[in-house]
């Protein structure tokens, strides 16, 4: 059914990967297909604009690289591959160009935090299903 399922995560909060990784992984373990984890730097560089930041940019992508491979580490694959990417930029357009540039036809992400400004679903899952031109699978859990 979907071949390549990207799941975009906050290595800051468990809660945006401890439910969607594992239905990613069992979505993709039904077709033979693939799941890639993939988190995004915010660019600071890029909002201020001028301004020398590069290094702490490099710092806070190798963090968040060692974060995803804890992530990944720790979760039961069941044979599925699963890959990982760190991009830096806008969370929102990063999610859609990291899901164009590997082909994926599934983004599957949690909208991990239920307060009433994300009444339906967060602004970063928001922009995601608004513009991506592959299905989008939002999946909300309340404890």
């Amino acid at each position: 059914m979907f071949k390549s399922i990207l799941v975009p995560v906050d290595v800051a909060h468990r809660s945006s990967w401890q439910f969607a990784l594992p239905q990613a992984i069992e979505l993709a373990g039904r077709s033979s297909g693939m799941v890639t984890v993939m988190t995004v730097v915010r660019d600071v560089q890029s909002i201020l604009a001028g301004v020398q930041m590069g290094y702490q940019l490099d710092r806070a992508i190798a963090g968040a690289e060692s974060a995803l491979e804890r992530i990944v580490a720790d979760c039961r694959a069941d044979g599925v591959a699963i890959g990982r990417r760190v991009v830096a930029g806008s969370i929102g357009q990063g999610i859609l160009e990291t899901a164009a540039e590997l082909g994926c036809d599934l983004i599957l992400m949690a909208s991990h935090r239920p307060e009433m400004r994300d009444y339906l679903i967060g602004p970063n899952a928001a922009h995601v299903a608004m513009h991506a031109p592959i299905s989008v699978l939002v999946l909300r859990r309340f404890e």
